[in-house]
């Protein structure tokens, strides 16, 4: 049953998973000139991209955004479902590391840049909440059944 609050949860993760995909991770300013790190690479405010291959993050932001919206549609398969919300919570977790480590990579490469982290370092955090009352809920429904169960 798709109308149950737990696909509200759900839907907000993958929905909020997808923002990662729209905009930079982090600014960086060295002298005057500007970079932007997106999911898909560093680039100058010119346009140009820099040599900071980011193809991974991309690949992680849209294989937690499928995964999350997959999990809806696994309502009949409530075990299932608990399992793989207990999965996206250390796959955002992950996320969160690995988009430090680009942050870090990036400022590697542009040695003495002064980093401004943007508002998307906060989504995964937002998204591990999501999926964790989704979880609750799931659980809940599971534990109603088994009660019903034992009432017949």
């Amino acid at each position: 049953m798709l109308q149950r609050s737990q696909t509200l949860y759900l839907l907000g993760a993958f929905v909020l998973s997808l923002v990662l995909l729209t905009g930079p991770l982090a600014r960086f300013t060295l002298e005057g000139s500007e970079f932007v790190l997106k999911h898909s690479g560093l680039f100058a405010a010119a346009g140009e991209k820099n040599a900071v291959a980011t193809w991974p993050l991309t690949i992680y932001f849209v294989l937690v955004a499928v995964l999350a919206f997959l999990n809806i549609f696994f309502y009949k398969n409530r075990m299932r479902q608990m399992r793989i919300s207990v999965f996206l919570i250390l796959l955002y977790g992950g996320m969160v590391g690995m988009m430090f480590y680009y942050v870090a990579v990036a400022k590697n490469q542009l040695e003495g840049a002064i980093v401004v982290h943007q508002w998307r370092f906060v989504v995964p955090p937002i998204c591990m909440i999501l999926i964790y009352l989704a979880f609750r809920r799931i659980r809940r429904d599971e534990l109603l059944v088994k009660a019903y169960d034992r009432i017949r």
